[in-house]
C-alpha cells in the first residue's frame, strides 16, 4: 500500500475516533442510547489505522503495551 492511502487511512481512522468521543460526550449528558453505534464506529476506525500504521511502528506500540501491562 502506498503512503498516501496509508496517510488517508490514518487520517480517517483519527477522525472516527474524535467522532467516537463526541458521541460518548453526547450519550453521557444526554442520556441517548447510541451503544451500538459508538461500537461499531470505533472497531471501524481502529480497522483504519490498523491499515495505516505501518510494521515497524506496529511492533514498537505492540513492545510499549506488552512492557505496560509486565509493570
Amino acid at each position: 500500500m502506498n503512503n498516501d492511502l496509508k496517510g488517508m487511512c490514518l487520517f480517517l481512522g483519527l477522525i472516527g475516533v474524535g467522532y467516537v468521543m463526541l458521541l460518548i460526550l453526547v450519550a453521557l449528558f444526554t442520556g441517548a442510547k447510541i451503544i451500538k453505534s459508538i461500537i461499531f464506529i470505533s472497531v471501524f476506525s481502529s480497522g483504519l489505522i490498523s491499515l495505516g500504521l505501518t510494521s515497524q511502528v506496529k511492533n514498537r506500540l505492540s513492545s510499549y503495551a506488552k512492557s505496560f501491562i509486565a509493570k
